[in-house]
């Protein structure tokens, strides 16, 4: 701060603001003043959001009859980059073109994954929510929560990867019962409960 004027206006902007960063943020300013376009927690209007219970051993039988539905852009998230890797295989094995992105690729073969998936070479990109922040993909038709986020705000953040400008989007969540905790953080967030759908074989 010794290099910038003492009487100066500072303004940050971010499509989210964490309570953390406003705690730091509020203790340099002398008037903070917050000003959001959506409270934290708003859900894009133009996605539709679906839940499916499923027992965990089940998650890749469903996701192959989904995938097999859908014939657009697809964005999914794993919540560990092992899991990421494995989801990956297992939708290449089905068929599908399919790539990864998590903190154990490197630069390069993130790059690659993520302008390959723009230009339709991937049919799906598997992400960790940690590798996901730069992932700024237009006509993304469905987002699928693999594993729901341990933060309930991150639901947020990928669901809005669809649906975006005055286009529809789809998001669908795989909800073991082991994760149902996460789910009412979720509910509990957004202010609404998902609408859920039969899982059958």
């Amino acid at each position: 701060t010794s290099a910038v004027p003492a009487n100066r206006q500072t303004l940050l902007f971010s499509a989210t603001m964490p309570k953390e960063i406003m705690d730091i943020a509020t203790k340099h300013m002398k008037l903070p003043l917050s000003v959001e376009i959506a409270p934290s927690g708003t859900v894009a209007e133009r996605v539709s959001q679906e839940l499916f219970i499923v027992k965990k051993d089940a998650k890749l039988q469903l996701l192959r009859k989904i995938l097999a539905q859908y014939h657009g852009a697809v964005l999914l998230f794993s919540r560990t980059k092992h899991n990421a890797r494995k989801i990956a295989r297992d939708i290449r094995d089905m068929k599908h073109s399919a790539t990864e992105i998590h903190s154990n690729r490197s630069l390069n073969q993130r790059r690659e994954a993520l302008e390959g998936f723009k230009s339709g070479k991937y049919k799906v990109l598997v992400a960790t929510d940690i590798a996901a922040r730069g992932i700024d993909v237009t006509g993304i038709e469905l987002v699928i929560n693999y594993d729901l986020p341990e933060k309930p705000e991150n639901y947020v953040h990928r669901i809005g990867r669809t649906g975006r400008g005055f286009n529809k989007g789809i998001a669908v969540s795989f909800c073991s019962p082991e994760e149902k905790t996460l789910l009412q953080e979720i509910e509990k967030l957004i202010k609404s409960c998902l609408y859920t759908r039969e899982s059958q074989p």
